[in-house]
């Protein structure tokens, strides 16, 4: 009986086929960034709610948003609690930044610059505007490269980009040459990390956009619902209107 049971095992064994090679070859670095180019370059502007959550330091906070981007430096947010209760609404459209803030009694309207201090102050995201606008219009921006390379992890290809000073970015690619996350290290240390994730089948874009910013201890979670993409957007959305009875408060230049 024992004979038999091996004799068994070796013939299923022999039946098995191994698996078909994931990559039977592999594109080139300009390959990679063309169809980078190709994927990225359609997204202009995005009309979306989004469930956010943010982690800074020790501090959690997630809300439900409602998003407006246009590149390169236009947004506008106006956040609700979990019960629907509107917290705050900001908007810059890349020079005046406003903000109803409706978490004080009374509520508080500011304007001024749209510098990345004012910016920061109330989206806590340690990026320029115009770098994560372009991050979460699915458009990872390249740093300046002196080398390249392709390899190969798993069911993914990662292209390393090599620049001056110990800095590279790896840029993760899928099967089918989508680009699904991002890597940035300066001398040596990552900075960014971004990860892109279910995407729309009818758009092709991702659903799911991850950031993560080691050195800032800062994380972000952003999943959209209700998505258009390359809409037309007023310009003036990118802009409030003041509050009756609510004195304007001017932000720092």
């Amino acid at each position: 009986m024992r004979w038999l049971i091996l004799s068994l095992f070796v013939l299923l064994v022999g039946c098995i086929r191994p698996s078909d090679p994931v990559w039977t070859e592999i594109p080139t670095a300009q390959q990679l960034l063309d169809s980078l180019s190709s994927d990225s370059k359609p997204y202009t502007t995005l009309d979306a709610a989004a469930s956010v959550a943010l982690t800074t330091g020790e501090k959690f906070f997630s809300s439900q948003q409602f998003l407006l981007l246009q590149k390169p430096d236009r947004l506008r947010a106006d956040v609700l609690t979990g019960f629907g209760q509107l917290v705050l609404q900001i908007a810059s459209d890349g020079e005046i930044l406003s903000v109803f803030l409706n978490t004080t009694v009374p509520a508080r309207f500011l304007r001024g610059s749209a510098s990345y201090e004012n910016i920061y102050r109330f989206i806590k995201v340690p990026l320029a505007i115009e770098d994560l606008l372009t991050l979460l219009l699915y458009e990872p921006p390249l740093i300046v490269y002196q080398h390249s390379r392709v390899t190969v992890s798993g069911k993914n290809l990662i292209l390393t980009l090599l620049g001056a000073n110990n800095n590279r970015q790896e840029l993760l690619f899928d099967q089918q040459l989508r680009v699904v996350g991002c890597r940035y290290f300066a001398a040596g240390e990552k900075y960014l990390i971004v990860d892109y994730q279910k995407f729309s089948k009818e758009n092709q874009f991702p659903q799911l956009i991850q950031l993560a910013m080691p050195m800032e201890q800062t994380r972000v979670k952003v999943k959209f619902s209700d998505l258009k993409v390359n809409t037309r957007i007023d310009l003036a959305r990118f802009s409030l209107k003041e509050h009756v009875n609510i004195p304007i408060e001017e932000l720092p230049d």
